[in-house]
């Protein structure tokens, strides 16, 4: 009678370890998108919506959304005179003039940063936006400016307020969930997807 508890311990841990891995559901694998033509990739939040389009500014603008939160990545055309140093100081002045000149914000803060080791620019300021009823709303912009070779990267995110103060004090409802996204963003080499 002695023998059968030591029989019966292994069987049982061996069964008792069939059911552990059968009522395990491993966690999904993020799902990346991929961009192939422009050879760029990022992590959208889980459950968020990533659609393309082409527009006027962008040869190709992808967008990934969840309700009211939403972010962009823009892919165009650098301008010859948009980065073209490599200093700095020059560069940021000539993202604020960008900003200022081309799209109409204000208040630009700038400041140099790296995406995957190459030197990107983050610029943060305000626009004034038609509200669609005949008003004016404000808008704060985060927006990451990456240069390479002829191609401009372009990442923005945005929340709107009533005014200065209150948007300098409010943190767009999705911040955590874009800023993990885009710190996701990876530009790929040549070649990479042919196989």
């Amino acid at each position: 009678m002695r023998l059968l508890p030591r029989l019966a311990a292994p069987g049982l841990g061996l069964l008792l370890c069939a059911c552990l891995t059968a009522c395990y559901d491993p966690p999904e694998s993020p799902v990346r998108y991929v961009n192939k033509p422009y050879l760029f990739s990022f992590i959208p939040p889980k459950g968020w919506t990533v659609t393309e389009d082409k527009t006027e500014a962008c040869q190709v603008s992808v967008e990934a959304r969840h309700g009211e939160c939403r972010f962009y990545v823009c892919v165009s055309v650098r301008p010859t005179e948009f980065l073209p140093t490599t200093s700095d100081f020059a560069n940021c002045e000539l993202v604020k003039a960008y900003v200022a000149d081309t799209l109409k914000g204000f208040n630009v803060t700038c400041r140099p940063t790296t995406i995957q080791g190459r030197r990107s620019y983050d610029a943060i300021y305000l626009r004034r936006v038609d509200d669609g009823n005949g008003g004016i709303k404000l808008q704060l912009v985060r927006q990451t400016f990456l240069s390479r070779g002829k191609m401009l990267y372009t990442l923005t995110s945005y929340v709107f307020g009533r005014d200065e103060a209150e948007l300098r004090a409010l943190a767009p409802p999705c911040d955590n969930d874009i800023t993990r996204a885009e710190a996701t963003f990876f530009l790929h080499q040549p070649g990479s997807f042919e196989r």
